[in-house]
């Protein structure tokens, strides 16, 4: 059993971190056990696929597989503190926001949020595509059964996440039937996935595709667009202005005005957009971290 302590470049709010990996988990790709805190998956290195257990705490992530070498713990440290944003100096951020008279009284309240990532860059636009407009149980329903017909086994009893190529080989007739999806949003995903493989994508981390090319995808718009940028590039300067929920938490304003007053939260408008989140009166927190004595929203 091979493990490392992976300390973080300030505190954490393990509160967030797992609410974030628990809304967008899938069954049979991640075990999210909210009461341990603890969040296990598979993480795709050079000698293969690891499981990697990782247990959460205020000062940093106890990370734990079973099957790693030395130089495996090394390259999953690296892959794992990119995705949780475990290296960024926060210290700027909390006093570019200090005297902002909406984020300063969010920042101050919960200094400590992260902007997580994926890692995965085509995990990250096929689950995007799959939520569009549905609720987070449903997005997570269709995510696994992405997952279950287009994925392959991987360690531990957990799934790989699936590759374009593997979407692409079947068509996406099979696609639409396969998944239950409505005819326009199994093209739009099919053409993300032919899009991918059309960019030779290894499966790390990161979009292939530019805002321009994502746009012209026919079914992506704007807040895929914006979206993608923020999480699946781990942009901490991205914003999405087409939010609901962050647009609820401005007094309901308009996409325009959302944008227009992002401009003064650059070059942290991404950590604006998780503070909105997370300010959010409907966004539940883990088992563990909701009991009295717990840390609080």
């Amino acid at each position: 059993m091979s493990s490392r302590f992976l300390e973080s470049n300030g505190p954490l709010d393990p509160a967030h971190m797992l609410r974030t990996l628990g809304i967008h988990s899938i069954p049979t790709l991640d075990i999210h056990e909210p009461r341990a805190l603890r969040h296990t998956r598979v993480v795709s290195i050079a000698s293969g696929p690891r499981t990697v257990e990782l247990e959460f705490a205020e000062d940093g992530v106890q990370l734990t597989c079973a099957e790693a070498s030395a130089h495996d713990l090394g390259q999953l440290e690296g892959i794992v503190r990119a995705w949780l944003d475990l290296d960024s100096d926060l210290a700027r951020m909390q006093g570019h926001f200090d005297r902002d008279a909406l984020l300063g009284p969010l920042v101050r309240a919960r200094p400590w949020l992260r902007l997580v990532g994926y890692l995965n860059g085509f995990e990250a636009a096929a689950t995007t595509i799959l939520g569009q407009q549905v609720s987070l149980a449903a997005g997570r329903t269709f995510g696994g059964r992405f997952v279950g017909a287009y994925g392959s086994d991987g360690p531990g009893g957990l799934r790989i996440f699936p590759t374009p190529e593997a979407v692409v080989a079947q068509g996406v007739d099979i696609l639409r039937e396969t998944i239950g999806l409505t005819k326009s949003r199994a093209a739009t995903l099919f053409a993300m996935a032919e899009s991918f493989a059309a960019k030779d994508f290894s499966g790390a981390a990161g979009i292939p595709l530019d805002r321009a090319e994502l746009l012209a995808l026919r079914g992506v718009g704007p807040w895929t667009a914006d979206y993608l940028q923020m999480r699946g590039r781990s942009d901490p300067d991205a914003f999405v202005p087409g939010d609901l929920v962050a647009r609820r938490a401005l007094n309901r304003i308009t996409e325009r005005e959302a944008s227009r007053l992002a401009e003064s939260w650059a070059p942290y408008r991404s950590y604006a957009m998780v503070h909105l989140w997370a300010s959010d009166p409907g966004a539940p927190l883990p088992p563990a971290l909701s009991r009295p004595g717990g840390q609080g929203t």
